[in-house]
C-alpha cells in the first residue's frame, strides 16, 4: 500500500499529527497534497512545521547541556586506565615480593575487572566520579548493572579505538550502542531534568 493510500484512510486531525514526524520526502509529499486537497491552509501547515522545528531545537539544546562532552569522556577513560594500571602494578609488585617472581594472574584480573565493571560501581568509576559524569541505561536513564557495564566496556579492551569513536548527536560509541547506554553529566541527572521526547523513528 502506498503512502497516499495509507494517508487517505486517516482523518484530517491524524494527518496533521503526522506533520510533527520526521517523515521521508516520499511520505511527506503525498501528505501535504492530501491536506491541501482537504482545504487545510498553507498557514496552518507552516505553523505546525515551525512549531515542530522549534521543539526539536529545544530538544537538541537540552540534550547538548545534559550529554557528557567528548573531551570529558576521554579524560575519564584516561583516568580509569591510569588508575587501573597503577593499582595492578602495585599489586603485582607486592605479590612478586611474596611469591618470589611466580607468575600470578591477580594483577591482570584486577585491571580487566575494574575496566569492565567500573560503570556499575556505586557512585561511578573513578574517572567519571572525578569529572561529574555517569553512564546510565536507556530508556529511562536507569542505574547501570554489572552485565550492562561489561557489555559497554568489553569493546574497549577488544578494540581500543572504540574510545575515540564517540559520534553522532547522542555521542554513543559502539559499546554504548550494544549495551543501550548513554553518558550524561551527573548534575543533570541529580537535578531530575529530562530531555524532551525524541521524535519517533521512521
Amino acid at each position: 500500500m502506498s503512502f497516499r493510500e495509507q494517508f487517505e484512510r486517516l482523518d484530517t486531525e491524524e494527518l496533521l499529527g503526522y506533520l510533527r514526524l520526521d517523515l521521508a520526502e516520499e511520505a511527506k509529499r503525498p501528505l501535504l497534497q492530501i491536506l491541501s486537497a482537504r482545504g487545510v491552509s498553507s498557514a496552518t501547515i507552516e505553523g505546525i512545521l515551525a512549531s515542530e522545528f522549534e521543539r526539536l531545537q529545544e530538544h537538541h539544546a537540552l540534550q547538548e547541556r545534559r550529554l557528557a562532552s567528548v573531551g570529558a569522556r576521554l579524560a575519564a577513560f584516561a583516568i580509569d586506565l591510569g588508575a587501573a594500571a597503577l593499582a595492578s602494578g602495585i599489586l603485582e609488585a607486592h605479590l612478586e615480593s611474596r611469591f618470589e617472581g611466580e607468575q600470578l594472574p591477580y594483577a591482570g584480573v584486577l585491571f580487566c575487572g575494574y575496566m569492565l565493571l567500573r560503570d556499575a560501581i556505586p557512585g561511578q568509576g573513578l574517572g567519571k566520579r572525578l569529572l561529574g559524569l555517569r553512564a546510565v541505561r536507556m530508556p529511562g536513564e536507569r542505574r547501570m548493572t554489572l552485565p550492562s557495564s561489561f557489555i559497554r566496556n568489553v569493546t574497549l579492551l577488544l578494540f581500543l579505538p572504540d574510545a575515540l569513536s564517540i559520534a553522532g548527536e547522542s555521542r554513543r560509541r559502539l559499546g554504548d550502542r550494544l549495551a543501550r547506554t548513554i553518558v550524561l553529566r551527573a548534575a543533570a541527572i541529580d537535578a531530575g531534568t529530562r530531555p524532551a521526547a525524541s521524535p519517533p523513528a521512521q
